[in-house]
């Protein structure tokens, strides 16, 4: 093979490679823009800035010594679907007189995804 049929095939396979290249990438910013467009909407963009947000759930677990209590929570709009999970605790006296099983009403505070629990009020037992 000639030298120049060499580097004309060289450069064609990189040319079709940097197209292809080029338009799976410009489908995935084209994707999240629109995600981001969405997030816009609702108000709310993870690590954008401070925010506080209520919700309220059912303690499962305690952990003082992680400053963790674990919560079956209802959804917390603008930010999570209901579900199972811990929470850090901002000050470990706030788990002081509660228990698994208590219902409770708490506050989120600081930037997404890391949240803490500033505030927690007992509303009841479940």
């Amino acid at each position: 093979m000639k030298l120049w049929r060499a580097v004309l095939l060289l450069n064609l396979a990189l040319g079709i490679g940097l197209m292809l290249g080029y338009l799976t990438w410009g489908r995935e910013v084209s994707r999240l823009s629109r995600e981001l467009a969405l997030s816009r909407q609702r108000g709310f963009i993870i690590g954008s800035a401070e925010q506080s947000l209520t919700g309220q759930g059912v303690v499962r677990a305690l952990l003082p010594e992680i400053n963790v209590v674990v919560l079956s929570h209802e959804e917390i709009a603008g930010y999570m679907t209901p579900m199972t999970m811990g929470f850090r605790v901002r000050d470990a006296r706030l788990l002081d007189g509660l228990a698994a099983g208590d219902v409770i009403r708490f506050t989120l505070h600081g930037m997404p995804p890391n949240l803490e629990i500033v505030e927690i009020a007992r509303t009841g037992r479940s």
